[in-house]
């Protein structure tokens, strides 16, 4: 039997698991995020952090368990409707950034737009690209920015579109301590600015000092152990 979601929470999980081939890939009792609650995930390379997001954001299907976001049961939805409610709800700072190549920053940020809002707001997208510091580069393709600045581009294209939750994995795990802070402040002022929920997934202990709330995940043998 489906039990609906308990409350007005912009995220809700609950009983999940992912298996491949018999073997437990990650296992988690419940989760629940408010509008406005930012959420660390933490945990070591193998704990199931990127599996988790993706089956909170619709990419896979728990093998167990459902999610709701935003009071849809995303879990249960066929994939049109997945998509769909991805689009409008969530924004999405991949660990490979997903830029398209052939476009400037502008010019993802208005194709982003455009998918998803059908249609594009030139000043709010330079005031977001201000926002993230990279005016100067407005016009230069993927290939030309640095990897702190690409970054950036994509936090840009993931909050251009006004989603309500914003998710973005290991955005600073290949960057220095100034570098690092200097992300996690541009992710927590972005979503103060635009009114996001942040999930971030990340082994980057570095990163909890900035989070009030974490959720440490475990490896799922350790875990069941």
């Amino acid at each position: 039997m489906t039990l609906a979601p308990t409350g007005p929470m912009l995220i809700e999980a609950r009983d999940l698991s992912y298996r491949v081939g018999g073997r437990l890939i990650m296992e988690l009792g419940a989760f629940t995020a408010a509008r406005g609650e930012h959420t660390l995930l933490l945990g070591p390379s193998g704990s199931g952090k990127t599996t988790l997001i993706n089956l909170l954001t619709g990419l896979r299907t728990p093998t167990t368990g459902q999610v709701w976001i935003d009071g849809q049961e995303m879990s249960a939805l066929p994939a049109g409707a997945r998509d769909a409610l991805r689009k409008r709800t969530i924004g999405l700072v991949f660990q490979t950034l997903r830029l398209v190549s052939a476009l400037t920053v502008r010019q993802n940020l208005s194709l982003a737009q455009h998918i998803v809002l059908g249609r594009s707001e030139a000043a709010e997208i330079a005031e977001l690209i201000e926002r993230v510091g990279l005016s100067h580069r407005a016009d230069a393709r993927p290939r030309e920015l640095s990897q702190g600045e690409a970054q950036r581009a994509a936090i840009a294209r993931a909050l251009c579109t006004r989603p309500a939750l914003v998710v973005a994995d290991e955005p600073t795990s290949a960057l220095d301590d100034a570098n690092a802070q200097a992300m996690a402040d541009l992710l927590l002022r972005s979503a103060a600015a635009t009114g996001a929920t942040l999930l971030i997934a990340t082994h980057d202990t570095r990163m909890k000092q900035r989070f009030a709330r974490t959720l440490e995940l475990k490896p799922a043998l350790q875990a069941a152990a």
